[in-house]
């Protein structure tokens, strides 16, 4: 993709609305400079100097929609705590529409990361990974049938915090599929193969080599076409990392996408990232491949700043070549 065609689609994302259906979280960073060991154990002693918080998981795809100037619907499930206010309240004040669900027995998944010399140097993790329960999942799903109609994109973010499960999974599809709205499916390991009917689903090697249980030939054509059938997607986008992606699609072409990025600190969030902007991108008309180009260039942006973060339209264009033909 050259930056004219970039331009293009860039300039039709402000009239376009997704819906993200999935694990909502709040990421909490803390930093500052280590220069002594701990005494009590083999340990660097950070002194923080600054602390912030940011959304993470389903927010966060949510966040980039935003970001790149769609409209953006969030539905899931928070704690009845300063966490879930603090996601909405981040998410509201970017201009989006925060349909939660509060759950009185749930905490808010929290992640601290604490950083010094912008390595991270442990991560802390506050938690619920149980179902939902029943009556949640009828809540969520009628919310959802709320926002669905007149969208133009449905993103499915699964961390396997407890949020989706098989049977919001297949109502959520059936129902965007019914409306003739294109899914974007992000899977976790616990649901790996109940996102059939997705019209992009995006994994990571290392998930669809544990769902799958062999070493994954991304090279391969015929072997990511036997991929892309048995986890039932129209287009399977494996993401490799520093490899860039792989797309599958139902004409059997294989095709191998990469953006460089111009300098790599953190690839927190990289996937969020990706997902936003495959879903902005078909929602207003890309051609999946354009998508995923599009895509490429936006994690590559994305992964040039510490911490779980957004990208925007001019940072992705400032990588893409001005004109066919050239180089990235």
């Amino acid at each position: 993709m050259d930056r004219t065609r970039f331009n293009e689609i860039a300039a039709a994302f402000r009239g376009r609305r997704v819906v993200v259906l999935g694990d909502a979280m709040l990421d909490r960073y803390v930093t500052g400079p280590a220069d002594r060991v701990s005494p009590e154990a083999p340990v660097p002693v950070v002194r923080v100097d600054r602390e912030w918080d940011a959304v993470g998981g389903a927010a966060n795809v949510a966040a980039n929609v935003l970001s790149l100037g769609a409209r953006c619907d969030v539905l899931g499930v928070v704690g009845k705590d300063d966490a879930g206010r603090a996601v909405e309240r981040v998410l509201t004040e970017m201009g989006g529409g925060c349909h939660f669900v509060r759950a009185e027995s749930r905490e808010t998944t929290v992640k601290t990361r604490v950083l010094a010399r912008g390595q991270q140097v442990v991560r802390v993790d506050r938690e619920h990974t149980a179902p939902i329960s029943s009556a949640t999942r009828t809540e969520l799903a009628a919310r959802l049938r709320t926002r669905l109609p007149g969208a133009h994109a449905l993103v499915l973010a699964d961390y396997d915090k407890g949020v989706l499960s098989p049977p919001l999974i297949r109502h959520a599809i059936d129902a965007a599929s019914g409306l003739g709205v294109p899914v974007v499916a992000d899977p976790k390991r616990r649901n790996f193969f109940s996102f059939s009917g997705a019209t992009v689903f995006k994994p990571n090697r290392g998930e669809l080599e544990a769902a799958l249980g062999e070493p994954a030939r991304p090279r391969d054509p015929a072997w990511i076409e036997a991929a892309r059938v048995r986890v039932g997607a129209e287009h399977l986008l494996l993401t490799l990392g520093a490899d860039g992606m792989a797309l599958a699609s139902p004409s059997g072409t294989l095709r191998r996408i990469r953006v460089r990025a111009h300098a790599v600190y953190d690839v927190s969030g990289a996937g969020d990232t990706v997902a936003a902007a495959v879903a902005v991108s078909l929602a207003t008309g890309a051609t999946p491949r354009e998508a995923v180009e599009l895509a490429a260039a936006a994690a590559a942006a994305g992964v040039a700043k510490i911490g779980v973060a957004t990208v925007t339209p001019d940072e992705i264009g400032g990588l893409l070549p001005a004109r066919p033909g050239m180089s990235i």
